[in-house]
């Protein structure tokens, strides 16, 4: 992976339908909550909604404080459930997230240090009269992973995880872990038709 850290993250947020890519992720930090269920529920979109606001805050406090207008972060989305299936079952039991684990995360602008990030989470807990911030700060490192990009809604991510699921094993390749969604252009932001996804899971030698 490049160095440049623009570079890098076009090759993170680059990916094709039709075949998968294979990427390095480097150790990231990023805004976090957790919940369970589908990506239709409540608490869902409540998540979505607060790690959008903080990210706001930050950003307005790096333009007033630094003078840097930081690069947009996108909603992403990691799923896991317990026991992990099988790959070859696990674009069949994606398809009902109602008992899935979840973590929705938006990244860290490189320009914030750990002082901004932590007055940003604070300024949206007193604003939203919580005694406990909903959102956390988390380091994640993906490694080597294989990415596939996905036309449409979440509800049919399952479709595009089959292809992804193929591809790895076509390659030779292990899929393990999370199951990460980036969402490139929201479905709750453009028509159903025009949104886009990018599924990526890590992998590893068989």
């Amino acid at each position: 992976m490049s160095h440049d850290p623009h570079a890098a993250l076009l090759e993170l947020r680059h990916a094709a339908t039709d075949r998968a890519m294979i990427v390095d992720v480097d150790e990231r930090r990023l805004f976090a909550i957790d919940g369970i269920g589908e990506p239709s529920g409540s608490d869902f979109r409540l998540a979505a909604d607060t790690l959008r606001q903080v990210a706001r805050v930050l950003a307005r406090s790096l333009r007033r404080d630094r003078f840097v207008t930081p690069r947009p972060g996108i909603l992403e989305c990691a799923w896991w459930t317990h026991p992990e299936p099988p790959p070859d079952e696990l674009p069949t039991v994606f398809e009902d997230r109602s008992t899935w684990h979840w973590q929705q995360m938006i990244e860290i602008p490189d320009e914030a240090d750990e002082d901004a990030v932590a007055a940003a989470i604070d300024e949206v807990r007193r604003g939203g009269g919580r005694s406990r911030p909903l959102v956390r700060m988390i380091r994640l490192t993906e490694g080597r992973a294989a990415q596939i990009l996905h036309v449409g809604g979440s509800a049919d991510l399952a479709s595009s995880l089959r292809k992804l699921i193929a591809a790895v094993a076509a390659a030779g390749l292990h899929p393990h872990g999370h199951i990460h969604e980036l969402r490139i252009a929201d479905e709750s932001d453009v028509p159903i038709g025009r949104a886009r996804s990018i599924l990526r899971i890590p992998v590893e030698n068989l």
